[in-house]
């Protein structure tokens, strides 16, 4: 079971967002604790927070997603209903653009539903680490692919000015929960061989420092990102945590391998966790 940020994170929406579907009746959490009020939810909601979303994301209202998932849609009248939508929004590209983009990527993940890619997900140790960093609060998601490559441009400057040998970029997500404003976000590097009171200090915003050990890392790999995106990868994670009665002890973390200009980007996710005490009604 997935405390409702983590479930956030999981399944990409906000928190906010979790807590009106569960007002609404849409989407309410698989066990809420009677003593602390907490909200738990399960990797078996994933497929029906999938549904509500492409369906918001295609125009219909609310009210309108609760009386289709209340007559329990197969797959093949789900999307037969998004294709409809498709198509009046392909009416209307010059302005619709986007929203034409979003209904493609969630189609594809309804198909994953009954066909979810092969992600083989590890549990490893990572020793502990130190790093070249800068964190900083985005103020939209849209902006995070810009900001991003001007904080690792800026730290790759500084380590190769100083002389650093520096290992593989990663970057670090801080919120309690997915969100598509004020992304508390950190990029770095990993610095090879270097003790910490040998590093030159830097200047702000860019800060040297270390990353404890982790004893229990989930892990996967998605070698076609760019055409899966990174969602299903983050789903199926989630998944293997709860079948193997982990959870979530620290942020998520990012580590990119190979250069998207040679095609050969790699992208590992990965989530420190902890076997699962639960304690049921305490």
């Amino acid at each position: 079971m997935f405390r409702i940020g983590e479930f956030s994170r999981i399944g990409s929406v906000t928190i906010e967002t979790l807590r009106h579907y569960d007002a609404l009746g849409l989407l309410k959490p698989a066990h809420v604790d009677p003593f602390t009020g907490y909200r738990y939810y399960s990797a078996g909601q994933l497929p029906r927070l999938n549904r509500i979303i492409a369906l918001k994301e295609v125009g219909f209202s609310l009210e309108e997603i609760a009386r289709i998932l209340h007559d329990n849609l197969s797959p093949d009248e789900l999307r037969g209903m998004l294709k409809a939508q498709l198509v009046l929004t392909e009416s209307a590209i010059a302005t619709a653009q986007v929203r034409r983009d979003r209904i493609l990527t969630r189609l594809n993940s309804l198909n994953m539903e009954e066909a979810m890619p092969a992600y083989e997900v590890t549990l490893k140790s990572v020793d502990a680490l130190t790093i070249a960093a800068i964190r900083e609060r985005v103020p939209t998601l849209e902006q995070v692919p810009q900001r991003w490559g001007e904080m690792f441009n800026t730290l790759a400057s500084w380590l190769t000015a100083n002389g650093l040998p520096f290992g593989l970029p990663m970057t670090l997500y801080h919120n309690e929960g997915y969100t598509r404003e004020d992304i508390d976000t950190e990029c770095a590097f990993i610095i090879h061989d270097t003790a910490l009171d040998k590093v030159a200090r830097p200047v702000a915003p860019i800060m040297v420092r270390p990353m404890a050990a982790v004893s229990s890392m989930a892990t996967t790999v998605v070698a076609d990102w760019k055409a899966e995106g990174l969602e299903p990868a983050y789903r199926a994670l989630g998944q293997w945590i709860e079948a193997h009665e982990y959870h979530i002890v620290g942020a998520p973390r990012e580590l990119y391998y190979g250069s998207p200009e040679k095609g050969d980007y790699t992208v590992e996710i990965q989530f420190p966790v902890e076997k699962e005490v639960l304690i049921w009604g305490r």
